[in-house]
């Protein structure tokens, strides 16, 4: 649920009424055009890391993540690589 001040609600009211929809469908559609996106990074995300512990085994590290796609990283010291 969600609460508008009395501007806002009436100003959406008018606005859904001319368009034959609901202040929901208005609201919803609001949401998903400011927040979509980022939403949908977070779905992503969500699945990557139950994906993972899954099974662990299919992650990399940092170090040889960096190192596979011979990236430079400012800052990062690079890893001592195994003998």
């Amino acid at each position: 649920m969600v609460y508008l001040p009395d501007e806002m609600h009436e100003g959406l009211r008018h606005l859904a009424f001319g368009r034959r929809t609901s202040i929901a469908d208005l609201i919803r559609r609001a949401v998903e055009a400011a927040y979509g996106e980022i939403l949908e990074d977070i779905r992503d995300m969500e699945a990557e890391i139950a994906s993972y512990l899954e099974d662990p085994s299919s992650s990399v590290s940092l170090d040889e993540f960096v190192a596979q796609r011979k990236l430079r990283v400012p800052g990062r010291a690079k890893a001592a690589r195994p003998a």
